[in-house]
């Protein structure tokens, strides 16, 4: 019997990590390959992927990368992806720039065959037709995917919303999705970010007269705070300063990178001498200059928080700045938000934020986008994908209530390592895998699994313990005292014999084991291990990493 089953790896019930594996037969293509911001952040770690290990008992189906658009949540795996299922990948001009400097970034660049498509080319891949429709979005030359198999047609919307006035590029193609709608849609994936916010989502350009008044009143220097991938808010800022002949300096290796991408590419419109560099920059007086910079997130390596709190190349914030943070808070992200806030309000700056001004629209569907959505496509089933699962929930419950024909048997709930299959009798999870995330080193970039993760939790909650203990080759007895240190484990007083006591501890477990159990050093070393671990506990309550090293001599 011919069934299609979707495998999703990441970005159900969590932002982020967006990666779901598609399969009809014998062949598999993937959309997207996003990171995640663990909560793990205090133990040496930045990014979270999704467990691509999981594609391993599939790696003979595996026949495509699909990317629909290129946010970090989308595509900052990739060379993660690629290091380990080396496909072909498709994807628009834009995206595939982004990607492209990040494959660079891994020396993987020459490695990898990328195909550039454009908004309705149809691909064929296997068992898979696939046509890219054109998506609205805060980024540019986004996609949502109409993805023809035997079964029928699997509508991806990727990240969207109905955007009829966007500033760069042309509103969201509903006369193609309709074309689908009409000849009948199997299932559609539906992002759900914006689930539980009514009405519309506004369009990009309803930032515009928020930005004209603050353009025309701000006395000093002029510095946004947005993402690096917001060309719409990009293309409004430059529009502004030529109408109020200001300048404008761009800050952050990300920002400028994209800044030059786009401009290359003919996707942003700079007016002739509105860009200056940051040398020309200080040379002008503070009303004529506008600085577009990263870090408003609060992230401590982007330019607007060593501006706050330091400098950034010789620029800090000074009093009479007027700090835009045109952005949405990333969900993890308040703390650091608060924290930089606070440290431009301690400069002497007047911070305009998305609370006090619309300076900032979302790039996803709110829940009338959905209703259009999904009555375009009119799907048979609809799976709510994209966000935590109160989120999912919320758009289940939206839809089954606004739309016509929708009810909990058609409107389903999933979560990461679940196969959900459809066939001819209809659609069901038939089975549930469970999924580790990796998580990727700050300093090395490394790919690291859970378990590193797990220890570097006990280290800093319990800190550490090593043991040295030496024993004789021929007799199998203690040859001098235990070595013991400790680092970073509470209630230990070193002052009061604690260590000696310890080493009297561990000396008489020594002796109390025959010499074949001591001669068997693997086991010898962990029932020391077991044993210093009973006697700090009771002495102190703690469970400390321990590690034991048995020398001999």
């Amino acid at each position: 019997m011919n069934k299609v089953e979707i495998i999703p790896l990441g970005g159900i019930g969590e932002f982020g990590m967006n990666c779901m594996g598609i399969r009809c037969g014998d062949e598999m293509i993937v959309v997207d390959a996003g990171m995640g911001f663990p909560e793990e952040t205090p133990y040496g770690v930045d990014i979270s992927i999704p467990d691509f290990n999981f594609l391993e008992d599939y790696r003979d189906d595996l026949t495509a990368l699909i990317l629909t658009h290129g946010h970090e949540d989308h595509i900052g795996a990739l060379p993660y992806f690629l290091k380990k299922f080396n496909l072909p990948v498709y994807s628009s001009r834009f995206t595939l720039a982004l990607a492209e400097k990040r494959l660079d970034e891994h020396r993987m660049l020459d490695e990898v065959l990328l195909h550039r498509v454009k908004a309705n080319d149809i691909i064929e891949i296997g068992n898979f037709k696939i046509e890219f429709i054109h998506a609205s979005h805060s980024l540019i030359e986004c996609f949502s995917l109409a993805i023809q198999t035997p079964i029928g047609t699997i509508i991806h919307t990727g990240d969207y919303k109905i955007d009829e006035t966007p500033v760069i590029g042309k509103p969201y193609d509903l006369a193609t999705l309709k074309k689908y709608g009409d000849a009948g849609v199997l299932a559609l994936l539906g992002d759900s970010t914006n689930a539980t916010v009514p009405g519309r989502t506004p369009s990009e350009q309803a930032v515009i007269p928020a930005f004209e008044e603050i353009f025309a009143t701000a006395e000093g220097r002029i510095i946004v705070g947005t993402f690096s991938s917001s060309l719409h808010r990009l293309q409004v800022i430059f529009d502004l300063a030529q109408q109020f002949d200001k300048k404008v300096c761009v800050l952050g290796r990300s920002m400028q990178k994209n800044v030059e991408i786009a401009q290359e590419q003919g996707l942003l419109n700079i007016p002739h001498n509105t860009l200056v560099g940051l040398g020309e920059s200080r040379a002008l007086d503070d009303d004529q200059i506008v600085y577009i910079v990263t870090g408003s997130q609060g992230e401590n390596r982007a330019a607007l928080w060593n501006m706050a709190t330091t400098t950034y190349k010789g620029l800090e914030i000074e009093k009479g700045d007027t700090v835009v943070l045109s952005a949405r808070i990333i969900p993890g992200n308040e703390r650091n938000i608060s924290r930089l806030i606070g440290h431009l309000y301690k400069r002497g700056a007047n911070i305009i934020e998305e609370k006090r001004r619309l300076v900032h629209v979302s790039g996803h569907a709110s829940q009338e986008d959905i209703k259009i959505i999904t009555e375009t496509a009119r799907p048979k089933f609809l799976i709510p994908i994209h966000g935590e699962y109160w989120m999912l929930f919320r758009h289940k419950e939206y839809v089954k209530n606004h739309v016509a024909g929708y009810s909990d048997a058609n409107v389903l709930l999933i979560e990461n390592g679940d196969v959900l299959e459809f066939d001819e009798r209809g659609a069901r999870v038939a089975a549930h895998n469970h999924l580790d995330n990796a998580f990727i080193d700050e300093e090395s970039l490394a790919e690291i699994q859970y378990d590193i993760i797990r220890e570097r939790k006990k280290l800093a909650y319990g800190g550490a313990i090593t043991l040295v203990v030496k024993i004789d080759r021929k007799t199998n007895q203690l040859a001098g005292e235990p070595h013991i240190a400790f680092q970073g484990v509470a209630n230990v007083n070193l002052a009061n014999g604690f260590t000696a006591e310890a080493r009297q501890s561990i000396a008489e477990a020594v002796a109390a084991l025959k010499p074949a159990e001591i001669a068997d050093r693997n086991g010898f070393q962990e029932k020391l291990r077991i044993h210093l671990k009973r006697f700090v506990q009771k002495e102190t309550g703690t469970k400390p990493v321990i590690v034991t090293t048995v020398v001999e001599v």
